[in-house]
């Protein structure tokens, strides 16, 4: 036991020596806490029971009606998802650090 120790030790000492560099860290993650956007109510659609015909001019008005009423719905989701973006985006792109011998 006693002649192991130094052996032990030195072969300690020596793997030890052989281990590679420590892995680069990586930064945490950045979290951004965006503000609330408006989004805008779910319509109440007309409905369409009730008609005798949907080709008639009450059914199809009634379709032009509900088909503006689902397009002013889609353009407030889509503001609300463009208001989403523009918080995450930054107004300016980082500058761009002038390459090593560049002059």
């Amino acid at each position: 036991m006693p002649r192991a120790v130094p052996c032990v030790l030195i072969l300690t000492a020596l793997c030890s020596a052989c281990a590679g560099a420590p892995a680069p860290r990586e930064s945490a993650p950045v979290i951004i806490w965006p503000a609330r956007c408006a989004r805008p109510a779910a319509p109440e659609l007309p409905r369409l029971s009730g008609l005798d015909l949907l080709e008639s001019p009450r059914g199809y008005a009634l379709l032009k009606r509900r088909d503006q009423i689902m397009r002013d719905y889609i353009a407030g989701l889509s503001d609300a998802l463009d208001c989403y973006e523009a918080q995450l985006m930054p107004a300016e792109p980082p500058a761009k650090a002038p390459a090593p011998g560049d002059d």
